[in-house]
């Protein structure tokens, strides 16, 4: 029901390891064992003040660190294994459109619990800043498309010729001084 799977990149059933290691170690503490109809019984936890000292150092940092990067694509293109730019194209194309296909869910998730009236605010602020993340990913593929040809003939560094296509593609990117854009 929560969507853990979607948002935070665990499945359901790795969530109860995680509870009898968490339980084994102190920080959530079975409070009762109950029974819904014909459903399987399931242990309700409460979180021990052990539990709520580390959750404070999981919220500051999940809070206060930058982390945003995904070194896997990154490790991907810098080594592809022997990927020429056509095989690269092909692969990361299939990444791209399920990018847009999550993209897409996503949104029509978001607007389903707003119409249900269903979003609290700092629901709404992850749809958003998940949106947003998949949307700087999908603007980074299409920028990548044009350093594909230098990624999949190698490292450029120590050549003397002109500017790769990749420098020029960065190059793009960067703010001018001014402001101006």
């Amino acid at each position: 029901m929560t969507g853990i799977e979607s948002w935070g990149g665990v499945k359901v059933g790795a969530l109860y390891g995680m509870l009898h290691r968490m339980e084994s170690e102190g920080l959530v503490e079975p409070v009762r064992t109950e029974q819904d109809g014909g459903r399987p019984q399931r242990t309700v936890y409460a979180i021990t003040d052990a539990g709520r000292a580390e959750l404070a150092v999981h919220l500051d940092r999940a809070l206060t660190g930058p982390f945003v990067r995904s070194t896997t694509v990154e490790a991907a293109l810098k080594w592809p294994g022997g990927l020429d730019h056509e095989a690269l194209a092909s692969r990361l194309a299939v990444r791209r459109e399920a990018l847009a296909g999550q993209l897409a869910e996503l949104v029509a998730s978001r607007e389903l619990h707003r119409r249900e009236d269903h979003l609290s605010a700092a629901s709404l602020a992850g749809f958003r800043r998940t949106e947003l993340h998949l949307e700087a990913e999908l603007a980074w593929h299409r920028e990548l498309a044009e350093m594909l040809p230098d990624i999949a003939e190698g490292d450029r560094r120590d050549r003397p010729e002109s500017r790769s296509r990749a420098d020029r593609a960065v190059t793009k990117l960067r703010p001018r001084r001014d402001g101006a854009s």
